[in-house]
């Protein structure tokens, strides 16, 4: 006897990417609103970045969007915090977060 899986449909897999995409720009617009002057336009630039990301039913592209949820949080926290090592923490964030943003483009073919 075998097992009946149900793959999810395109729409369902399209409605949870849309969710991703917006969970993230919602946490990268509190880090935009914590940062100092000289983060400030890296924070508004990865925000845009994920801000306008094109929902899709991509696996690759949906783990992209977990590691970039991840990393928003950890800027966030470096954020929080008023000291010069999280000032620079959040520089190396930002870099990593540029890269699972590439890493996502890859995969919606952008």
């Amino acid at each position: 006897m075998g097992f009946c899986f149900s793959k999810p449909n395109k729409k369902q897999l399209l409605k949870e990417s849309r969710e991703r995409v917006e969970n993230n720009a919602r946490i990268l617009c509190v880090c935009a609103e914590l940062a100092t002057d000289e983060l400030r336009d890296k924070v508004d630039r990865v925000y845009d970045g994920v801000r306008f990301m094109t929902p899709t039913a991509s696996a690759g592209a949906a783990q992209a969007d977990k590691k970039i949820n991840a990393l928003a949080g950890d800027l966030k926290i470096a954020l929080s915090k008023s000291k010069e090592r999280a000032l620079h923490q959040a520089e190396d964030i930002i870099k990593d977060i540029n890269t699972a943003i590439a890493e996502r483009n890859s995969f919606v073919g952008r």
